[in-house]
């Protein structure tokens, strides 16, 4: 899974152009639609979507599918557009918003029954957004306090809640929330070590609002390293759409639009996922042999990478000419 954003003034470097006849173009960006989308490893094919009788299934079961919202949904799967502009931008709300439906629906695809479902996701504010912290909550009763619950799993696995108010409406503070966690508080302690103390505890441990998303429909999560987009077949979709809409765009937003579909329908056709997936597995195993991130990019990516590169992270004044 990946999001990644489509500009409809963007052109190939390279054009045609006739003798005097030169056309203008827009040096601009143009407006821009960004795509939340998901590469699926399956022999039915790249992208996840249901049939007609397979999604009247889902919807018996969960209603809320067919709930409206500000985001564009393509029919029958979880792949989302949305028009930049404004305050319209995927956050880490719209993500989760996202992956909701999409676990609902995964289990009523007939080519995906008796499957494990494990999701790869970019190490991107985006996806890792963390559920509360230990800092926006005050220590006495009456103090600040961000959520009504909290929600956590313990160490038996299971679904424990905590109430952050009581009865009168007053939020409880970090002092009787600990009381209540069974969790010594020393005399006199104050709220830099009460917050060290509970910050040992799995209700307060940082997990992701994805991760526990995901704990709820039973779907294993690995977040990639970060700037490591060769350990993510994804990113590779994303260069091949936008290079066919480059190549066929005249920059107007309303060609774009007809471009997009166009563009995934021609990355069917080719089979260009069954690459991205080969190399995906060839650059794991790299890694998992000891070669370094220069390696993995000559060996699969491409041979003219510099010498010079060690860290893809990394900018050195003495690289700076190069």
């Amino acid at each position: 899974h990946d999001e990644s954003t489509y500009k409809c003034g963007e052109i190939t470097a390279k054009r045609w152009i006739m003798p005097d006849n030169a056309p203008f173009y827009n040096k601009g960006r143009g407006r821009s639609i960004m795509c939340s989308d998901l590469l699926v490893m399956h022999p039915s094919g790249p992208f996840f979507s249901l049939t007609e009788k397979e999604y009247s299934e889902a919807l018996r079961t969960y209603p809320n599918l067919n709930d409206d919202c500000d985001i564009n949904y393509e029919k029958n799967s979880a792949s989302t557009a949305i028009a930049l502009g404004g305050d319209n931008y995927f956050n880490n709300q719209s993500i989760l918003n996202q992956f909701k439906p999409l676990f609902q629906l995964l289990p009523f695809k007939k080519e995906y029954k008796s499957h494990n479902f494990l999701c790869l996701v970019d190490n991107s504010r985006t996806h890792t957004a963390a559920g509360i912290h230990l800092n926006d909550f005050g220590m006495r009763p009456g103090t600040r306090c961000p959520v009504d619950k909290i929600e956590y799993i313990d160490e038996n696995n299971k679904k424990q809640t905590i109430e952050c108010y009581d009865d009168d409406g007053y939020s409880k503070g970090l002092l009787a929330i600990a009381n209540e966690l069974n969790v010594f508080v020393p005399s006199k302690c104050k709220l830099n070590d009460l917050k060290l103390l509970l910050s040992q505890h799995a209700t307060f441990k940082s997990v992701r609002k994805l991760e526990k998303l995901m704990v709820e429909y039973n779907i294993k999560i690995i977040f990639t390293p970060k700037y490591h987009c060769e350990t993510n077949p994804i990113e590779g979709y994303w260069c091949h759409s936008k290079q066919y809409i480059r190549k066929h765009a005249d920059q107007s937003f309303q060609k774009l639009t007809t471009l997009m579909p166009e563009a995934k329908a021609n990355f069917i056709q080719k089979q260009i996922h069954l690459k991205l997936f080969r190399r995906f597995w060839r650059t794991i195993k790299a890694y998992d042999q000891g070669k370094d991130y220069l390696e993995v990019l000559r060996m699969f990516l491409s041979g003219l990478y510099d010498d010079q590169i060690i860290s893809h992270r990394k900018i050195t004044n003495t690289n700076l000419g190069n």
